[in-house]
């Protein structure tokens, strides 16, 4: 009888799940209408996206540093607007702010598990630097993240 009891408790469990589930998907696509596939959305369109997780990351290769910014995660349909900043500073700062924008990329839509990387060269200069992104999710205000200010020598080695 317990068993039983269990099973019914865990069958009603998982109903009521995928009951809101459903829920989620109708409210998602609600107003959706069939048309014509375009190549690129339109930031003006009307997206229902719920969440979405941006990575940023900052890394050398060779004498070139880069920043890379990563649309790790995006929940329902959505436009996510993503600039990738790459700064530089002969001085330890603690924020871009006080840094010099050394490269910067764009896009208009930054789609689930892509990248967008902006890059600069080192120069023979040691210095430090920090990479940024900013990122609009569909009509919400703008997020941005930052790395940690990294000091990078003349090879192309992190100091600290």
């Amino acid at each position: 009888m317990e068993n039983r009891k269990n099973y019914l408790t865990k069958t009603i469990l998982c109903l009521m799940v995928i009951s809101v589930l459903l829920g989620c998907v109708a409210l998602c696509t609600m107003g959706n209408t069939a048309s014509a596939a375009t190549a690129d959305p339109t930031p003006d369109a009307d997206p229902l996206g719920i969440y979405a997780r941006m990575a940023i990351r900052l890394g050398v290769t060779g004498t070139t540093v880069w920043a890379q910014a990563k649309n790790e995660f995006t929940l329902g349909p959505s436009t996510i607007q993503v600039y990738v900043e790459l700064y530089s500073s002969l001085t330890y700062q603690e924020s871009y702010k006080n840094m010099t924008l050394e490269s910067q990329k764009y896009i208009g839509d930054l789609n689930i598990n892509k990248t967008l990387e902006t890059t600069a060269p080192i120069d023979g200069v040691q210095r430090y630097w920090r990479a940024r992104v900013r990122y609009k999710f569909d009509q919400k205000d703008w997020a941005s993240k930052e790395t940690e200010t990294v000091l990078i020598d003349i090879n192309g080695k992190v100091v600290k």
